[in-house]
């Protein structure tokens, strides 16, 4: 690490404590004992590695966490109340409203990327975010849903649906606008665990 030298002004510090018979002797000998210390209290790239592994493995549980069968049960009765929220609709309504054949809406789900976000829940259908009936919005969720293909829709659902202090308690797809549009994209890829190059 490089260090600031210390000048023939910061000597002048030390005239009230000190006689100085040879400033640059002085100011060579007080350099020499800063990087000394320095170096004796920086860790080395050893110790730092040794600590760090330390730290890491303190970090890991010893056996991966199994959920129990209640959890298994919150999990599931969770996804019922988003699955059933009033704004998540069933494939043929959303296929009137989009004035589009149900044979379309089949199309955009399956396509590569997929076109249209859609939630299920064992055999209870499919059912879209009707946000997705508003331009903008459909727009939005197509670029999560292309820059995010590996990700399943539920995880999807929640990160464009929660709520974020940082967007003042909205969600992302309430708060997107023209004008914030690529900020939240990130926002959303953030969420999911996609940071930079990694987002397709």
């Amino acid at each position: 690490m490089d260090f600031p030298e210390i000048t023939a002004e910061d000597a002048h510090r030390f005239e009230r404590a000190v006689r100085i018979d040879d400033e640059d002797a002085f100011i060579a000998e007080l350099n020499a004992l800063i990087r000394e210390k320095f170096a004796e209290a920086a860790p080395s790239p050893l110790q730092l590695n040794t600590d760090l592994r330390a730290k890491a493995r303190s970090l890991r549980a010893e056996s991966p966490w199994q959920p129990s069968a209640t959890d298994v049960q919150r999990g599931r009765a969770a996804l019922l109340r988003a699955y059933d929220a009033p704004g998540n609709i069933p494939l043929t309504e959303f296929a009137r409203f989009a004035h589009k054949s149900r044979q379309q809406i089949y199309k955009d789900l399956s396509a590569q990327p997929r076109r249209l976000l859609s939630l299920d829940v064992g055999r209870r259908g499919q059912r879209l975010p009707d946000w997705q009936l508003d331009p903008l919005k459909l727009k939005f969720t197509r670029e999560a849903l292309t820059r995010a293909a590996s990700v399943d829709s539920w995880t999807l659902y929640r990160a464009l649906s929660s709520r974020n202090d940082a967007l003042g308690g909205h969600s992302p797809i309430e708060a997107v606008t023209p004008g914030n549009f690529d900020r939240l994209v990130e926002v959303v890829l953030n969420a999911v665990g996609i940071h930079g190059e990694e987002a397709v």
